[in-house]
């Protein structure tokens, strides 16, 4: 017999499923710099005025002048020359990236303090990813934004839930709710998004651990650690993801580690 409990999530995904709950759209700036970057008539000066039009997100983006984003062993000297030197699917993602913060709006301190004790979680998750990406080879733009999008199935939950009053507000609740549905919903944002598929892939294998597969690593290996090392996981034999990517040391030793590299991460994306 059903649960209380998985009633209760059966029902939340059914409702998202027959398109009853809302779906958020993608964030408006990064829709707006999307297209800009799609038109092969826009110039870096018209590019770089939009985005300078929208002075957060221009200092968030000069934050990353000097990183292994860039082309160049040199830090740039203006937006400009930043955004000459971003390719255009780097530009994309960090912009959708700072954008997911806004999407989230309730008027039920329960349900923010959730929503921003997540968004945390999502911006270390990225900078695991980030550097996990460094140590394997695999895609840095890649690493980071499924990192950051790994968890955006919760959104959408959360703001759901203002219409469940009787849900229970909890941190438990919440979070159990957020951890069992994430990962489904994710994917169905992310495939209406349009989003690669390596992304949305690891979007749908949200907290499955033991997930194995032929072949190399992939984007979604990278992400489970990465989520794994964010979460203080423990665990007494490697992931499968762990052996996929070359690193089978206990996570407690994989986390000291990396923690001197972890730490300009977490700054450029908080």
């Amino acid at each position: 017999m059903p649960t209380t409990a998985d009633t209760l999530r059966m029902a939340l995904l059914n409702r998202f499923l027959k398109g009853e709950a809302r779906i958020p759209q993608m964030p408006e700036a990064a829709v707006r710099i999307k297209k800009l970057l799609e038109d092969p008539r826009t110039s870096l000066e018209q590019l770089t005025r939009v985005i300078n039009g929208d002075p957060p997100l221009a200092a968030y983006l000069m934050q990353f002048s000097n990183t292994p984003l860039l082309r160049g062993d040199r830090a740039c000297s203006s937006l400009r020359e930043l955004l000459g030197r971003l390719g255009t699917r780097q530009l994309a993602d960090l912009v959708l990236g700072f954008s997911l913060q806004n999407l989230f709006t309730s008027t039920e301190p329960a349900l923010q303090q959730a929503f921003r004790t997540r968004w945390r979680s999502a911006r270390e998750r990225a900078a695991y990813c980030a550097v996990l990406a460094q140590r394997t080879g695999l895609s840095l733009d890649d690493a980071m934004l499924g990192g950051l999008l790994q968890d955006i199935g919760s959104l959408p939950l959360l703001s759901e839930l203002e219409h469940w009053p009787d849900v229970p507000r909890d941190g438990d609740t919440l979070h159990e709710l957020c951890e069992r549905l994430s990962g489904d919903l994710g994917a169905l944002i992310l495939t209406r998004w349009q989003l690669p598929s390596a992304v949305i892939e690891s979007t749908r294998l949200y907290g499955q651990w033991q997930r194995q597969h032929d072949g190399v690593a992939d984007l979604a290996d990278l992400v489970l650690l990465a989520s794994a090392l964010q979460a203080n996981r423990s665990q007494d034999e490697p992931l499968p993801a762990q052996a996929k990517l070359g690193l089978e040391q206990p996570l407690a030793e994989l986390r000291q580690e990396l923690a001197g590299e972890l730490q300009l991460w977490k700054r450029l994306l908080a």
